[in-house]
């Protein structure tokens, strides 16, 4: 099994696992962001204050220093194709929480890893910061997450934004939607 696909036994039903949500939840697109881009969303009203997730053993840790051998035993190490992409699917789903910065975070096969940025975020590292109503997607403000030199310059070698950088980018586009 893929680390990013469902396995023959497994169906689009139930991949990727839902299991460390707490609350009721599906993925869905979020065609806003982009084709192929994906969000967690509420499939019944979820009360302010309510715990969302708990970390499972789905996620792994890695320290940063193992980053490197982390991906070369798990993806291809070219820097073509799918292989590539695949690195960098990985990367932009992971984090690196701020007082754990030493290392990086995965949860490829839970669904928590399609949390989205906002700059208005109804979900908080605690939980949801207000009533969500049923169909409302769950987001996050990514300027939570930590942003050591070592991720930013593993983000670089693989060609994606950190979640700093994609935070500002979504500041900066917001501002630009005031404007018109």
């Amino acid at each position: 099994m893929s680390l990013y696909e469902p396995s023959k036994e497994e169906d689009a039903l139930h991949f990727p696992s839902l299991q460390a949500f707490l609350v009721p939840v599906e993925v869905r697109d979020t065609s806003h962001l982009g084709e192929g881009q994906k969000g967690v969303f509420a499939t019944a009203a979820i009360e302010s204050g309510s715990q969302i997730w708990v970390w499972t053993s789905r996620m792994n840790r890695i320290h940063h220093t193992n980053l490197e051998t982390y991906i070369a035993e798990h993806f291809a190490t070219d820097t073509e194709g799918d292989n590539f992409s695949r690195i960098q699917l990985f990367l932009r789903q992971g984090f690196v929480l701020p007082n754990d910065a030493a290392f990086f975070n995965s949860n490829p096969t839970d669904a928590g890893r399609f949390m989205n940025h906002s700059d208005q975020p109804n979900c908080g590292p605690d939980g949801t910061l207000r009533d969500i109503e049923a169909g409302e997607e769950l987001t996050m403000n990514y300027g939570f997450h930590g942003n050591p030199k070592w991720y930013q310059d593993i983000c670089r070698k693989y060609e994606i934004s950190t979640e700093t950088e994609i935070k500002d980018m979504w500041n900066h586009a917001e501002k630009l939607k005031a404007l018109k």
